[in-house]
């Protein structure tokens, strides 16, 4: 499927006409029997690429972590997922399809990880604005990940831990803030955005393979994507509960453990690249409602964003 290509910035010669295009896919699981969450992500803008890779431990409440601004492989199989980059040191293989499922590979002198993604249920889509400024992104929850990841003197064994897929691309301002988490469990996936500012980009969508009235299954559905993200930063204390709200959505949001990354460009360029990004590993519990009745979901784990910032 085309939609797991690169889109955008084929050629960075054109910065001017490319200057706010930008492109992203983030990968992210919950091992409940290791009780650990691994996340990586790569990111394209026009002048760089950068790659970055989380593991959250939360039983010892220690996070690893590797970030390496860099050029990915020009190379782009036709209706493949195709993100790879080799150096002396460092070795990243992203690959696969809707298909055959997805492997990734990492491997430095810290890490090494050997995974493979296997998807269970439908993706969804969501595109904006399309005459003025093009938006899309596609969505995958539940793959089932198995393999291995080894880091320093450990090593954790991942079986069919769910794993959520996404590949977001298009017109970014140059100055954008949101909030934004993807959660499941092995009976519902959640995802919801609310971005903020010039032409953005929202949207709310949950899917069911099981709830408690045995009702609207296996599919996904748009929620109002009018959605609030409710927290009171007392003393800067962002390990506090969130509250997320809307017309279809009364949840509250348990942070876990978090991690900022500022990301700052050194004199004389600041104003290229001046962000602060919260990424929080989630609870998530409470209601939704579907055709005017609402249904309980309960436990669901995950990722939450807050970021706001130039890039």
């Amino acid at each position: 499927m085309n939609l797991e290509e690169k889109k955008v910035l084929l050629s960075r010669w054109d910065i001017i006409r490319q200057w706010k295009d930008k492109e992203w896919w983030y990968s992210g699981f919950y091992d409940t029997k290791n009780d650990i969450y691994f996340n990586f992500f790569f990111v394209r803008v026009n002048f760089i690429d950068q790659f970055t890779l989380t593991l959250f431990e939360v039983k010892e409440q220690k996070i690893y972590e590797f970030s390496k601004k860099l050029f990915l492989d020009k190379e782009q199989k036709k209706n493949k997922l195709c993100l790879n980059y080799h150096s002396k040191n460092i070795s990243i293989e992203y690959n696969g399809d809707e298909i055959e499922g997805w492997t990734f590979k990492f491997k430095n002198n810290t890490f090494d990880i050997d995974l493979y993604l296997k998807p269970t249920i439908p993706y969804f889509t969501k595109f904006e604005n399309q005459y003025v400024y093009k938006y899309g992104l596609m969505h995958y929850f539940n793959n089932l990940t198995n393999g291995l990841i080894k880091i320093s003197n450990k090593t954790y064994k991942i079986e069919n831990a769910l794993c959520y897929y996404d590949h977001c691309f298009g017109t970014i301002p140059s100055e954008s803030a949101w909030h934004w988490i993807a959660v499941q469990n092995k009976d519902v996936s959640l995802a919801s955005l609310v971005n903020y500012g010039p032409y953005a980009q929202k949207y709310s969508e949950i899917y069911f393979k099981k709830n408690d009235r045995n009702w609207k299954l296996n599919e996904w559905i748009r929620l109002n994507q009018d959605v609030s993200f409710e927290h009171y930063e007392l003393d800067d204390k962002l390990m506090n509960t969130w509250k997320i709200t809307s017309t279809d959505i009364d949840v509250i949001v348990t942070p876990i453990m978090y991690i900022l990354d500022r990301t700052k460009v050194p004199k004389p360029l600041p104003f290229l690249d001046n962000i602060k990004h919260y990424e929080f590993f989630i609870k998530l519990s409470g209601n939704v409602r579907i055709d005017g009745q609402w249904i309980k979901i309960k436990d669901l784990y995950g990722i939450m964003e807050q970021h706001n910032g130039k890039w």
